[in-house]
């Protein structure tokens, strides 16, 4: 390339480099670089991964054992990702699986004593960390902050769900 070619493409990728969508992806792969170390450390020191702990806490939540297909969104993109999830759960004693009273073909999934003891000492883990992560931040900053993440995440849903992918 001579050198009117390579300025040029320095300038357009400079510019590229600036725009909004640019700085956002960049932020946002920051962000999910951050998180993926901070949930090593986590399963490092014996806790439960962020994917583990929102399984479990769903399910807690719920109040009673559930289906399969009922993790398959969310965290979970699919059956075999949330099936995978509950075989190490059962492996660990946190969760076991149950005949389906009303469909004999099924299963439910249900919650150890173990797997909710664990589940609350994770939640009150995690929620310390993310306090300790996010002090920093006003009260008007978190408003702003999940009033955009949510705003976000309901276009990037939207798109999916009419396009079938983001496109990425």
């Amino acid at each position: 390339m001579d050198n009117s070619v390579m300025n040029q493409f320095s300038a357009d990728s400079d510019a590229l480099d600036n725009t909004f969508e640019s700085q956002f992806f960049t932020s946002l792969s920051r962000i999910c670089r951050q998180l993926a170390l901070h949930a090593e450390q986590i399963k490092a020191a014996g806790m439960l991964s962020p994917p583990q702990l929102w399984f479990l806490k769903r399910l807690y939540d719920a109040g009673a054992p559930q289906p399969i297909s009922f993790f398959a969104d969310g965290i979970f993109s699919n059956l075999s990702n949330a099936s995978q999830m509950i075989d190490r759960l059962e492996s660990d004693g946190l969760v076991y699986r149950i005949d389906n009273p009303r469909d004999r073909r099924s299963k439910l999934v249900e919650l150890t004593d173990e797997g909710v003891q664990r589940m609350k000492q994770a939640y009150e883990r995690h929620h310390l960390l993310a306090q300790e992560l996010l002090a920093p931040l006003t009260e008007e900053e978190r408003r702003a902050t999940l009033a955009t993440l949510e705003r976000m995440l309901s276009l990037f849903e939207n798109e999916t769900d009419d396009a079938g992918a983001c496109g990425f």
